[in-house]
């Protein structure tokens, strides 16, 4: 029976042994299985991130051609109000010429009326 006996250890032993190395197996191929499961997850974030800051480099863009188009109108206006001044400051000064000259003439009305009105008053002058 010792004989037998030990005959059976080395069966059991092995067989033991197998399904340890099955167990040890199935466990890494789970690990595996989980590690592959969390890349796929962490590719997933990944994607919908790359999504939302491509979403977001688009709204960036029509935003920047916004300011673009901004810019272009305000150098347009600024050229336009700049020719308006000088538009402006000439005929500012031609209006200044023309109140002067306007003044003059009257001035010289006004001086022409008193030297006849003084004529006027000693010619006829009752002695």
């Amino acid at each position: 029976m010792i004989d037998r006996r030990q005959a059976n250890e080395p069966i059991y032993y092995g067989a033991d042994q197998l399904q340890k190395t099955d167990e040890s197996q199935l466990r890494s191929l789970d690990e595996r299985h989980d590690d592959l499961r969390q890349l796929e997850d962490n590719i997933v974030q990944l994607h919908e991130i790359h999504r939302d800051f491509s979403e977001l480099v688009s709204g960036q863009n029509q935003l920047i051609d916004n300011i673009e188009a901004d810019v272009v109108k305000t150098e347009t206006h600024v050229m336009v109000g700049a020719s308006n001044i000088a538009k402006t400051v000439q005929l500012q000064s031609a209006i200044r010429r023309k109140k002067i000259l306007c003044c003059s003439i009257v001035l010289i009305i006004v001086a022409i009326g008193i030297t006849i009105g003084l004529i006027i008053y000693f010619v006829k002058k009752p002695k």
